[in-house]
């Protein structure tokens, strides 16, 4: 990726137990220089307005919480398409997904973004409308409607039933 985006800085956040391996790669492998490791954050909303994109290379989720934030600050999603992944991001549309362990393919996806940002800018406004349908008041507004939904069907089984009696 730095071959062909020289400028390219990249930001990890968190701090896990493979923090010093990464660490020890960056330096090995001669970009340490524009590998900035941020450990355990929480002022994440004031870190991801600084992003172009916002990649997550998991090997599992669930719903990941830190692509709605991505998303809903109108940042493009590169992820492996794991768990709820998919849920969120549409391929080509709110962002990229990539097979999980392709490094290869997330390179890729990283670089094409990277090199298109009207492309990346479509991708980030197409994630904010996106994340509305998974805002706490739709989820709650979606279970209500299914409650209702259901009440209805049960009612409608029960008017139509005939008794055995």
């Amino acid at each position: 990726m730095k071959q062909k985006v020289p400028s390219i800085t990249c930001l990890i956040a968190g701090q896990g137990p493979l923090l010093r391996d990464l660490q020890r790669t960056s330096i090995k492998l001669g970009i340490d220089k524009s590998v900035l490791f941020l450990g355990f954050r929480e002022d994440v909303k004031e870190i991801l307005p600084l992003l172009d994109i916002f990649v997550l290379p998991s090997l599992w989720e669930g719903l990941p919480v830190s692509i709605m934030e991505a998303m809903a600050m109108g940042r493009p999603v590169i992820a492996t398409d794991v768990g709820g992944c998919a849920e969120l991001v549409l391929d080509g549309v709110t962002g990229l997904l990539v097979s999980p362990k392709d490094a290869d393919a997330l390179s890729k996806a990283i670089v094409s973004l990277l090199q298109d940002k009207e492309r990346a800018g479509k991708m980030g406004l197409e994630g904010q409308e996106r994340i509305k349908l998974f805002t706490a008041e739709e989820m709650v507004r979606k279970t209500e409607a299914l409650y209702e939904h259901l009440l209805k069907e049960k009612t409608k089984k029960k008017e139509f039933s005939v008794s055995p009696r």
